[in-house]
């Protein structure tokens, strides 16, 4: 049952009516006054009534539009939604054990259906499910496709960590609603959404901690420092990938992950010999990884994954002087071995491949890869790959004499627009 809202309707009370000054507005009134506000300020028809106003004092509804609760702020003379009982529902605070309280926004839509009043375990793999099937879509088609698919399911998920639940679902409850934060992290940084990114991975990060899912965890902080470098924080990605470092002794394939992202922030600190040497522990984790590692995460830090990050260290030290071979060849390894379920990944290879041989002096290579890329690229839904395309486009004016070079840039312009 809602509980009601008292402020809406004390403020109307306290508002005089215009028609009868010795009596306050009526809820008919104050629909009427609205219309009028909107219609005047933004040309918007609307046909608020008098039920629509029962509806917000009976707290039926919570959360008006922005432009609705102004022209309430503006009739009732308030400064704020708060004065008038306004709470946004699709805001999820959940408090965690241990003092930690985590506040994720998941986006705008309407409000997540109830949770169950306990937990059982088809709920907790209901919430793995629906995190494997948006990251297996997000591979193919880009984060942009089903961002808000993806975010009201995690405003649901959330949501189970203040349902009844046994101790022994409670956390496997935890580290699957780490798993979809994290999931719908990693969307919004490939969106181009990186502190609402950011917000989820923390959330992501407290959930895998409470529940000790170390391997998890280092999952998360990986990313963490993956959008750190892309946003121009090495620091910050030195230290999330450091401590991710900390408990990343529970398989070796997150190992040769999270000393990639160090790698990768070393090289972007000016670090060569220090990242040179991380890279090595790195392969050397990598290849020590067993056939039965995580299922979900094996099929996702292939040979290809591991060269294409890998690949991007190599890239940076060459800015700084160090031969292409290496970034070249594993970038090349990286493109050739994502199949078809990872066409996202690959064309980001593709991409930064392209830019690779492009700044090192071959323009018609560096067109023919970039020509190539676009194919994929065209497809996928994906603020990176707009930004690398946008990169490639402004590395190839340097060449804009060549005739390949200008059709490329032709058809990058036209894929963006």
């Amino acid at each position: 049952m809602a509980t009601p809202n008292t402020r809406i309707r004390d403020a109307r009370e306290r508002t005089r009516s215009p028609m009868y000054p010795a009596e306050c507005l009526s809820r008919q009134e104050l629909a009427d006054q609205v219309n009028s506000y909107l219609w005047t300020a933004y040309g918007q028809r609307v046909e608020l009534d008098a039920g629509y106003i029962g509806k917000l004092e009976r707290g039926v509804i919570r959360w008006p539009g922005s432009r609705y609760r102004e022209a309430f702020r503006s009739i009732l003379k308030v400064p704020a939604d708060t004065d008038l009982g306004f709470r946004n529902t699709r805001r999820t605070t959940t408090r965690l054990p241990a003092g930690i309280e985590t506040s994720t926004e998941f986006g705008t839509g309407p409000a997540p259906a109830p949770p169950p009043r306990s937990i059982g375990a088809e709920h907790v793999h209901e919430v793995t499910a629906a995190a494997q099937m948006i990251a297996g879509w997000q591979h193919r088609h880009g984060g942009g496709s089903m961002r808000e698919a993806m975010l009201a399911q995690a405003r649901w998920s959330t949501r189970l960590l203040d349902a009844e639940c046994p101790s022994h679902l409670r956390g496997p409850l935890y580290s699957a609603i780490a798993h979809q934060a994290d999931v719908c992290g990693f969307m919004l940084f490939d969106t181009g959404d990186y502190e609402e990114a950011q917000r989820c991975f923390r959330f992501a990060l407290a959930c895998a901690e409470h529940a000790c899912d170390w391997d998890r965890r280092a999952i998360i902080l990986g990313r963490m420092a993956r959008q750190a470098l892309w946003i121009g924080q090495p620091d910050k990605a030195l230290t999330f990938s450091e401590y991710g470092l900390v408990r990343a002794d529970r398989t070796p394939a997150k190992q040769a992950m999270l000393h990639v992202a160090r790698a990768k922030a070393l090289a972007a600190t000016g670090r060569t010999e220090d990242a040179i040497r991380t890279l090595g522990q790195a392969d050397e984790a990598f290849l020590r990884s067993p056939a039965d590692d995580d299922p979900a995460w094996a099929s996702f830090y292939i040979p290809a994954q591991h060269a294409g990050d890998s690949a991007q260290a190599w890239a940076t030290l060459h800015a700084a002087g160090h031969p292409t071979a290496a970034a070249h060849i594993r970038f090349t390894t990286a493109r050739d071995g994502y199949g078809d379920n990872f066409p996202r990944s690959r064309a980001l290879a593709e991409l930064k491949l392209a830019t690779l041989v492009m700044a090192a002096g071959d323009p018609h290579e560096g067109a023919a890869l970039g020509l190539a890329a676009l194919t994929t690229a065209r497809a996928i839904r994906s603020r990176r790959i707009t930004d690398l395309l946008l990169s490639l486009e402004r590395l190839s004016a340097r060449q804009r004499g060549i005739p390949a070079v200008q059709n490329l840039r032709r058809e990058i312009v036209a894929a963006l627009a």
